[in-house]
């Protein structure tokens, strides 16, 4: 039975739901500029003790501020608010809840702050589980007025899940449903299923991929060639091509006073015209002496000793002429070459063979 002596509180009407949610848009300002941070809004239904002498079931609002801590662990700080109502059908006598003669009271505004230490399996990245524990301080704010017995401690565990990101500014949906010790009177055990929105205040930067540095650009290698084999390297040849069998300085260029067989320099039959194959040669013959831009060179035609020595003399010039005047077409400056026919009277060979006439037979150049 219910104390007449026991003095009326003045109930203000205030609504503890409201609060929570004035907070939560406060706290959400203040923690714009930070990082990893969120708030969440979450509407619940509370089914609480029966010796509250209330409705068991009863709607509430909670909002939570959470930041990341380590790895997968994240900090909360709640504030939550429900208003139960009397048991309207509750026809017995009310006990004492405790020897301080608390009586059940009915027509509560329960509120609460506290703060959780929350694990999440996903660390909050896509669909992620997580389980929660934490203390805090309630307020029974009943029709009757307790004075500091009001305000207690309690404990809280809890289970839920977040949701992936269904808006573009990362807005996600939170469910759980938790545990409540609330130490008022004879300690009260409740429940609450909640489902509302979490809010991301600021993510850390999202990784972007950097395109790789170019690789180094390969150091030259240094390659001692000698690309024309007349013993001077490239790098120092300033008289590249020279031809095979020369004769040069350290520079590569060709000295003076000395004479070059040239190869496969053929003529038609009893003719002075030039064999393709010969053109070919010349060609080389062309880089060369273009490439060896200071000599002067002669160009000598030479017989067997076959036939009469007058018309061996005659054909020799007219073959070292072909020979020259194909160079200076092909870019030698006239100017540079002269031609001479010199017959059989210079064998560099026995003519009593075929292979020493055919070495009789050629053209050189005499470098002067």
């Amino acid at each position: 039975m219910c104390s007449t002596d026991v003095p009326k509180k003045n109930n203000s009407g205030k609504k503890i739901a409201g609060l929570a949610l004035i907070a939560a848009m406060i706290a959400s300002t203040q923690a714009l500029a930070q990082e990893e941070k969120y708030i969440d809004i979450m509407p619940f239904l509370t089914r609480v003790d029966e010796e509250r002498n209330t409705e068991r079931q009863s709607l509430g609002l909670r909002a939570a501020y959470g930041w990341h801590t380590d790895g997968n662990w994240y900090t909360e700080v709640q504030l939550f608010g429900t208003q139960l109502d009397e048991d309207d059908f509750d026809f017995l006598v009310p006990e004492p809840l405790d020897e301080n003669g608390l009586y059940p009271s009915g027509d509560t505004d329960l509120a609460g702050l506290g703060m959780d230490v929350v694990y999440h399996f996903n660390g909050r990245s896509g669909y992620s589980p997580y389980l929660l524990g934490g203390v805090g301080v309630s307020n029974n704010s009943t029709k009757f007025d307790y004075g500091y017995q009001e305000t207690n401690a309690f404990v809280n565990l809890g289970a839920g899940i977040t949701s992936g990101a269904i808006s573009r500014s990362g807005l996600k949906i939170r469910a759980e449903v938790r545990y409540m010790r609330d130490f008022f009177a004879t300690d009260m055990n409740d429940w609450q299923f909640g489902f509302g929105l979490s809010i991301p205040l600021s993510c850390p930067p999202v990784a972007t991929a950097v395109a790789a540095p170019p690789p180094p650009e390969p150091k030259p290698e240094i390659i001692n060639l000698d690309s024309d084999g007349d013993g001077v390297l490239d790098r120092n040849d300033r008289c590249p091509n020279t031809l095979p069998g020369a004769e040069v300085d350290q520079y590569g260029c060709v000295v003076a006073d000395q004479t070059i067989t040239l190869e496969n320099i053929q003529f038609e039959f009893n003719s002075a015209k030039l064999t393709p194959r010969a053109e070919a040669s010349l060609n080389k013959v062309v880089r060369s002496l273009r490439d060896q831009p200071n000599t002067q060179v002669e160009v000598a035609g030479h017989t067997d000793s076959q036939g009469n020595d007058s018309y061996n003399l005659r054909l020799s010039g007219l073959r070292a002429e072909s020979v020259r005047r194909y160079l200076v077409q092909n870019g030698v400056y006239a100017s540079r070459i002269t031609a001479r026919g010199y017959g059989e009277t210079q064998p560099v060979a026995s003519n009593a063979t075929e292979a020493g006439r055919a070495q009789n037979r050629r053209v050189e150049l005499t470098f002067r």
